[in-house]
């Protein structure tokens, strides 16, 4: 095993009171948009979703499925997609065939 050696420095006291001084330019934390993939929403906010969605906008129906990715995660025991962990994109009514788009963005900061 490496071993490599630590050693803890303390700087003088007229180096921090520099330090101090010195002119700090302000930057804002960058905002990024995060779209969430089903691996990290969690199983109500997954089910509130479906919930919602439970009848079409344009018949009214309530034969729903929802449309998913193919990033489910992957059993390492039967090697086969876990449910309930595909990022939901849309649904579509068997009845009539509307499909509807989801989306789950939030913006941080």
């Amino acid at each position: 095993m490496n071993r490599v050696p630590l050693r803890l420095y303390s700087p003088p006291a007229e180096d921090i009171d520099n330090e101090l001084d010195a002119d700090v330019i302000p930057f804002e934390a960058a905002r990024r948009t995060i779209i969430f993939s089903g691996r990290f929403t969690e199983p109500t906010r997954r089910a509130r979703l479906i919930r919602d969605n439970r009848t079409c906008p344009n018949c009214s129906h309530c034969d729903i499925e929802p449309l998913e990715l193919q990033d489910a995660m992957i059993s390492p025991k039967s090697r086969l997609p876990v449910p309930g962990t595909a990022t939901i994109v849309g649904f579509h009514c068997n009845d009539c065939g509307t499909e509807w788009p989801v989306y789950e963005i939030r913006r941080n900061g």
